[in-house]
């Protein structure tokens, strides 16, 4: 009884010692659980509020691109069609001052004649005489009666035909108000220049501060987008990371609260047993109780280390012998316990027929056989499904560094397509701006060797009328007289008109004494060789210098029509390569995804596994340990019991 109440302390020592442990482990994972629970709880609110503010923001950003995108529309559209108003303006700017620079001229040319005393037929032999009678006509500042006597004198007609001196006059105040038409014209084109300037910079400074404005939130906007999906993953995550915390913390509560509950119950039983046994071996070890069993009990059990203190000299009975081999178990099941008991009972009652206990230790036998192949199935599957437990969760390990690995080279690989399709967009903006350069550079070369050629071709022609009119003087035979061209009836009219006039008019004025003069025949000059020639020399100047511009022409206009070409081809390829890479991107990322959701996966399955290996070490850790010594203590018994059999049915074990 003593050895029996050491190994149940024993046996208890050994389970306080895992009983320790494993509170141990409750009490400190459930203080990491819960403040790795409120550090998740803390971190999704932080991170539902950034998503919610990222997303605000960048449904923000999106309404002021929009906003900007048409803001830079619009003012490109305004400055095309102020500029477009800005030509027509000037166009009409320049027929209006080319039309009044004539007519003055024709004032300027008119007003001299008529003060030298020429009449209206004469006034009409001028080159503008058709403009002056036009102007008087159309003019809104002439009187109806001035321009009615103006008309008059031209066509020396009517009742009354006003003087020169009036018409002088006349002329005079048109000349006035043309000269101040035309300087309020230029005033205006003036203005109308100033204006059109400022509202040039304007808008262009105002599609300036559009474009910066665009490209700065369009890349905040890609970071925003990438920013928003990363704390979408990392609120999902968070959250079920949270999840599977709060439901592990609940399981260890569970288990560590059916513990305690176990743990007292088998305190409680196992304090009752030592009691008792404790009491037991104090009775049978009292003196009164000594002498009892020597009154009661001649033979004694007297074997060394059973409790009994008396030593005899008589040999013990058969059932003495089976009580001292059951008892010497060092493990003793209920039912070896009853069975002592039923010894115990045939031995008050004298009874040597043991039929019935044999057949009980048989069964005991075989119940302890079970029971020692029922551990040796546990420990089996305990092994087993750690082994497996162990391979799931390496797997899971390889599998999950197998996704960090993918992970980082998807993000690499991501980053490295929005660098290039930055760097493409770049490249496709600057050919743009290239393109646009060499377009306005194209079209005022062009214009510029329009302009020099129309002035070549003019300047040919003065050249050459010049030439033509110098052969008429110097070298008659080599000059070309112009083509003759039948009179008009108008013409006619005037040369008819003039000659009256200068048949008729008379001055009653004496004119003047003519004053000296050269007298004599007219000497050529004999530097004309020199000036025709000159002017030959000068004409296949201009002439190559033509044939230069065209050439030149040629060529810029080939070279620009290569650039475009060139730069139309690079700016598709370009673009192709922007949407390729674009899609490429997209589907990387679609690959990012379902990579991170894959490794959430894997995460949650380590979790699984780690509970499982847990809950596998709860249930198998204890069969595990004390497999080796239940087994001994089993096979012990067995053996007591094989013993104890033969005693009972007659062996003899030496005494």
């Amino acid at each position: 009884m003593q050895n029996m109440q050491k190994e149940i302390e024993d046996e208890g020592a050994k389970e306080k010692e895992l009983y320790d442990k494993f509170m141990c482990y409750c009490s400190g994972n459930n203080g990491e659980l819960d403040a790795a629970a409120d550090k998740a709880r803390a971190s999704i609110e932080e991170l539902g509020a950034k998503l919610k503010a990222e997303t605000a923001e960048k449904g923000g950003l999106a309404q002021e691109l929009a906003q900007h995108k048409a803001d830079r529309e619009g003012a490109q559209h305004d400055l095309e069609e102020a500029t477009m108003l800005r030509g027509k303006e000037s166009d009409e700017f320049d027929r209006n001052v080319a039309d009044m620079t004539q007519n003055l001229a024709g004032m300027n040319s008119a007003i001299p004649a008529l003060e030298k005393g020429m009449g209206g037929a004469s006034l009409m032999q001028l080159p503008q005489a058709g403009m002056l009678r036009k102007l008087a006509e159309s003019s809104p500042s002439l009187d109806p009666m001035d321009r009615k006597n103006f008309v008059a004198f031209l066509e020396q007609s009517g009742d009354y035909v006003p003087q020169s001196g009036q018409i002088v006059g006349i002329l005079k105040s048109m000349k006035d108000d043309m000269e101040k038409s035309l300087a309020d014209a230029n005033a205006d084109d003036a203005q109308a220049k100033a204006g059109f300037a400022e509202l040039k910079a304007s808008k262009e400074k105002e599609t300036e501060l559009a474009t910066e404005a665009i490209e700065s939130k369009t890349a905040r906007a890609g970071e925003l987008a990438v920013s928003v999906v990363q704390t979408a993953d990392a609120l999902d995550d968070t959250q079920k990371e949270l999840a599977d915390t709060e439901k592990f913390a609940n399981t260890l509560k569970e288990q560590c609260g059916s513990k305690e509950a176990e743990w007292a119950e088998r305190c409680k039983a196992r304090n009752d047993e030592v009691a008792a046994i404790s009491e037991a071996i104090g009775i049978m070890n009292d003196d009164d109780a000594l002498d009892v069993f020597k009154k009661a009990i001649p033979s004694a059990l007297i074997q060394n280390g059973l409790g009994f203190l008396q030593k005899g000299g008589d040999k013990a009975t058969r059932v003495q012998k089976v009580q001292a081999l059951l008892a010497s178990t060092r493990y003793r099941s209920p039912q070896v316990s009853l069975l002592l008991f039923k010894l115990k009972s045939k031995l008050r009652q004298g009874v040597q027929a043991f039929d019935e206990v044999i057949k009980m230790v048989d069964d005991m036998v075989v119940l302890l056989g079970k029971q020692q192949q029922e551990d040796s199935r546990q420990k089996d599957w305990c092994v087993s499904e750690f082994d497996k437990s162990s391979d799931d969760n390496n797997a899971a390990h390889t599998k999950l560094s197998a996704l960090d690995a993918e992970l980082a080279e998807l993000n690499d690989e991501i980053t490295e397509l929005s660098e290039s399709i930055a760097t493409l967009t770049s490249e496709v903006q600057e050919l743009d701006k290239s393109v646009a350069d060499a377009t306005e550079q194209r079209k005022e070369d062009h214009a510029a060797y329009v302009e020099m050629v129309q002035l070549n071709g003019v300047a040919l022609g003065l050249i050459a009328k010049a030439k033509n009119r110098m052969q008429k003087f110097y070298n008659p035979t080599l000059y070309k007289a112009a083509p003759k061209t039948e009179n008009t009836m108008e013409g006619k009219i005037i040369e008819a008109g003039s000659f009256v006039q200068v048949n008729s008019h008379k001055s009653d004025v004496a004119p003047p004494p003519a004053p000296e003069t050269f007298s004599g025949g007219v000497q050529k000059n004999q530097k004309s060789a020199g000036v025709l020639g000159l002017m030959d020399m000068i004409t296949k100047d201009m002439e190559a210098s033509t044939k230069e511009a065209e050439y030149a022409e040629k060529t810029a206009q080939k070279e620009y029509a290569d650039l475009m070409a060139d730069s139309q081809t690079s700016r598709q390829q370009d673009s192709k390569s922007i949407t390729d890479k674009s899609s490429s991107k997209a589907t990387i990322e679609e690959k990012l995804m379902t990579a991170k959701q894959s490794r959430s996966a894997t995460k949650e399955e380590l979790a699984l596994i780690s509970s499982y290996i847990a809950d596998l070490h709860v249930s198998c850790d204890f069969i595990m340990q004390n497999f080796d010594l239940r087994k001994e203590a089993r096979t012990n018994e067995i053996e007591s019991l094989k013993n104890a059999k033969a005693v009972l049915s007659g062996a003899s074990f030496g005494r």
